[in-house]
């Protein structure tokens, strides 16, 4: 029996300086599945993607360049984290050999799932980075290895594998942008994109002991919460590499619960979850998020709940934390609410001493995030980092940015509502910092401007301040519905 066609949100956002494009996850798929699958793109290393000719059967896949539409999505359906299924998220069909011969020089094709042992894939890790993490994999058919997806002229077909480039495949993450994704490092080499539990196993967790269960080690692994979790008292887990946490649509809400990373994680996201603590648990590292090793770590369309406080009290916690060596971050389309303290970045002490260890750390990018209630470090205290802060919208806050020892933040379209003006940048001087275009004109730098531009590491589109600010207030945090995403780095500059 044929899939019903994927419905695949997409819909239109009008500013002022054009047309922006929100694209959510696959409805249709994630009604059944009840949170929202991972997307990603085919991507060769001349940086055209593969996409289906047609939604008719036996349509052939052809590559060009990326321009954003819903046919190059995709995603991995498995049922042991070892043999895929590559759907296409516009038709809801998949790839397989031309009717399914597994020969050399045989096309490639999409067709409707027919439950055939050909229409398996294994994704292999081919060629590393710098830092020695996979940036392009291998696809080869699961019943022949040595027969792999192939890049053909502007087709795809189904050839032996030599290790050529044209066999060799990129997976960037659906509404992933930013230093998190195939950015490059300072020494302009590329580093790869954050994939998290990709290739791996879906398990579904509905208690804190499954949880537990499944958060560590470096087994790639997509761990779904079914059900809200809570603990009594700060529960502290240790996470591992190559995770997705993601909340389903329902029930999505961990409280109590406290994140913390190793020099062995990295590669791991976050999405949809909201991440709450209860008001006692108020001392200075009391941080529901704490990253502070290793890279690749995507936040994305979280909710950071905070809880009441007085503006004069004695609260010392924070909402999140990343510091130390952690880089390479993205956080995304995340809500932050109802709390003295906000965000605290890169290593949080001064002294001359920890200059040279720390000076660059982390590099991270802050997008399209919501600051609601937050009294100060909204968008946050930074330091020795490099910082991308774009299309935040920033509210009832008292201080806004805290630059201070060596950050080089470089600030894009930000909307400041209602606050203190004078308190939107509380800038110590020894910092260095650049604003484009927020609202209302940042005023009172003392830190030299920055002459870093985050240009020069990825690609990216912006919108205008308020325009940031009306897509924030819709569509940042956890959701019971699609997720939705803006301004694809895969984008050309306006």
């Amino acid at each position: 029996m044929k899939l019903t066609k994927n419905i695949y949100f997409i819909i239109s956002f009008l500013a002022a300086a054009g047309i922006y494009f929100f694209i959510g996850t696959a409805a249709a798929s994630a009604a059944n599945e009840g949170y929202p699958k991972q997307m990603i793109r085919l991507e060769s290393l001349s940086g055209i993607n593969i996409t289906p000719a047609g939604n008719q059967d036996n349509a052939p896949l052809t590559a060009k360049q990326t321009s954003g539409e819903k046919a190059e999505r995709w995603r991995l359906d498995t049922s042991d984290g070892k043999q895929f299924k590559i759907r296409n998220m516009d038709n809801g069909k998949i790839i397989i050999p031309s009717h399914y011969a597994l020969s050399n020089n045989n096309p490639a094709v999409v067709y409707y799932d027919n439950s055939r042992k050909e229409e398996l894939w294994n994704i292999i890790g081919a060629d590393k980075d710098g830092n020695g993490d996979f940036i392009t994999y291998k696809i080869v058919s699961a019943q022949n290895n040595s027969l792999a997806l192939t890049l053909d002229g502007s087709g795809v077909k189904l050839a032996k594998y030599t290790g050529s480039s044209v066999q060799k495949w990129k997976l960037p993450s659906d509404g992933l942008e930013g230093f998190a994704g195939y950015a490059k490092e300072t020494n302009g080499k590329q580093k790869t994109g954050t994939t998290g539990g990709l290739l791996g196993k879906v398990v579904y967790v509905n208690n804190l002991g499954e949880l537990k269960a499944n958060i560590g080690g470096s087994t790639p692994r997509t761990i779904v919460v079914s059900s809200n979790i809570g603990a009594s008292a700060k529960t502290v887990l240790t996470v591992g590499a190559n995770k997705t946490i993601i909340g389903s649509y329902e029930k999505h809400k961990l409280n109590n619960i406290y994140f913390k990373t190793k020099t062995d994680s990295g590669n791991v996201i976050f999405k949809n979850l909201i991440i709450a603590h209860d008001a006692f648990i108020n001392e200075n590292n009391d941080i529901p998020v704490y990253i502070t090793d290793s890279r690749n770590y995507w936040i994305d369309h979280v909710t950071f709940q905070g809880h009441s406080y007085s503006a004069n009290g004695h609260d010392l916690d924070k909402l999140l934390y990343i510091g130390a060596k952690a880089d390479y971050v993205t956080l995304s389309h995340s809500t932050f609410t109802d709390h003295r303290y906000g965000l605290i970045l890169g290593w949080p002490q001064d002294d001359k001493q920890y200059h040279s260890i720390y000076n660059g750390y982390p590099r991270m990018t802050i997008s399209h995030n919501r600051f609601e209630n937050l009294y100060v470090r909204a968008p946050g205290l930074m330091r020795y980092g490099h910082f991308h802060v774009k299309n935040n919208y920033i509210n009832n806050y008292h201080l806004g940015f805290t630059i201070t020892t060596l950050a080089k933040i470089y600030s894009e379209a930000n909307y400041f509502g209602t606050g203190s003006e004078k308190g939107i940048l509380d800038d110590y001087g020894d910092g260095s910092f650049k604003d484009v275009g927020s609202y209302p004109a940042i005023k009172g730098q003392k830190s030299p401007e920055t002459s870093w531009e985050p240009s020069s590491n990825y690609s990216y589109r912006t919108m205008k301040a308020g325009n940031a600010k009306a897509f924030a207030e819709r569509y940042a945090g956890a959701q019971r519905t699609a997720l939705y995403y803006a301004n694809y780095s895969q984008f050309k500059n306006d």
